[in-house]
C-alpha cells in the first residue's frame, strides 16, 4: 500500500509543557478533533521508563446531521521525549494506518507545535482519507490553539485581579 505524507503546524501562546500535557490526555481530543464523539478503553502504561497510553476513539461520519457511520479507531501514544516529542500510531477501518509525530519547540511567546503524519491506505481510498485527515488535523490544531490560549488568557486575567 502507498504511503502519503502530510505536515501541519501551529504556534500556540501557552507553555510547551502545558500543550504537551493536554495532548497526552486522550479525553482532551474530544472537541479538538471534529469527528470524534468519545474515547474509551484508556490504558496508561510504562516500560523501561517510557510512558504510553492505548485507547479507542469513535468517529461519527455525518451527512446533514445524520450519523451515517461510526468508525472505531485504535490509538497508541508513546511519550518519547516529554515535553518535546510524542508519537501516535492510529489504526482504522478499512486497513488505514497513521503514524503521527508531534514535536513541541518552545519559543519566547509560546510553543510551535508541528505534526508530521504518514498515512498508509489503499490507493482507492487515498483521496478521501487525505482530505478527511487534512480537515481533522487542521481543525485539531486550530481548536487546540483556541482552547489553550483562552485558558492561558483567563489565568493571566485572574492573576492580575
Amino acid at each position: 500500500m502507498p504511503i502519503y505524507s502530510l505536515e501541519f503546524q501551529a504556534h500556540i501562546k501557552a507553555p510547551s509543557q502545558k500543550v504537551y500535557d493536554h495532548l497526552s490526555e486522550p479525553n482532551n481530543f474530544v472537541g479538538l478533533q471534529p469527528l470524534l464523539t468519545h474515547v474509551e478503553a484508556v490504558q496508561f502504561n510504562e516500560q523501561k521508563g517510557i510512558k504510553s497510553v492505548s485507547y479507542t476513539t469513535v468517529e461519527a461520519f455525518r451527512r446533514m446531521g445524520v450519523v451515517l457511520y461510526r468508525n472505531r479507531i485504535h490509538v497508541q501514544s508513546v511519550f518519547t521525549k516529554p515535553p518535546y516529542q510524542m508519537h501516535m500510531m492510529v489504526h482504522s477501518f478499512p486497513n488505514i494506518t497513521l503514524n503521527v509525530e508531534y514535536t513541541f519547540t518552545p519559543q519566547d511567546d509560546g510553543v510551535l507545535v508541528k505534526e508530521t503524519m504518514q498515512i498508509q491506505t489503499h490507493a482507492l481510498l487515498a483521496k478521501f482519507v487525505i482530505s478527511e485527515a487534512t480537515k481533522a488535523q487542521t481543525t485539531l490544531l486550530e481548536n487546540l490553539k483556541n482552547r489553550l490560549e483562552s485558558v492561558s488568557s483567563k489565568l493571566a486575567e485572574s492573576s492580575i485581579s
